[in-house]
């Protein structure tokens, strides 16, 4: 057996003075794990420490389908990952907490469905990348919450707690994005809309 691990660490430097922006941006995407035909991938080895962050090429979906999005109260919806396991099985769990204000028939039906069932999500952070919480090996759980509310003063809407275990903390995704509104380029943040007509 030969072992060919590449050493991909890299120095991790800070400047003094320089503002690390926290959060994620309002609009998260979401998609069933059935609707996607094709995965990127997460590459085993890399020429840069960067590229070993992020997947490699773009999902492909399903005739018809398309990324859905989510609303989200970006100042309180934060995403963490942690490591967990033990040598030589240590994986990450991501988390994420998606507080979105509607509590309608359309927030309902996706609690009912999504409770039972394995979904992807892409989060794009205040600094523009977007980060994959989902994936081919391990099932994605979503947890849905409802407050209704009661006093005027109190605070109604819907939480979704996300819990997925993954090989690397939320990966890092660079290729597109096909939406209702047209296709995201997740290298830049550009959109194309789709021609009407023709």
């Amino acid at each position: 057996m030969s072992c060919n691990n590449k050493d991909l660490y890299s120095s991790l430097g800070w400047c003094q003075g320089e503002t690390v922006i926290p959060g994620i941006r309002q609009r998260v995407y979401f998609i069933p794990k059935r609707n996607i035909v094709k995965w990127p991938t997460l590459p085993a080895t890399a020429e840069t420490a960067e590229d070993l962050a992020t997947y490699e090429g773009s999902f492909l979906l399903a005739a018809e389908k398309k990324w859905l999005y989510l609303d989200v109260l970006s100042e309180k919806s934060p995403v963490t990952s942690e490591t967990q396991g033990e040598i030589p099985s240590v994986t990450t769990l991501n988390k994420a907490t998606f507080k979105h204000p509607g509590v309608k028939k359309a927030v309902t039906a996706f609690a009912r469905q999504a409770n039972n069932d394995d979904m992807v999500y892409l989060i794009q952070t205040k600094t523009g990348e977007f980060r994959v919480l989902g994936n081919e090996l391990f099932n994605t759980l979503t947890k849905v919450s409802t407050a209704i509310g009661g006093a005027v003063t109190e605070e109604a809407g819907t939480t979704l707690e996300i819990e997925v275990s993954d090989v690397c903390p939320a990966p890092f995704y660079t290729g597109k994005i096909e939406t209702e509104d047209g296709e995201i380029d997740a290298s830049d943040g550009s959109t194309t809309t789709p021609e009407v007509g023709g």
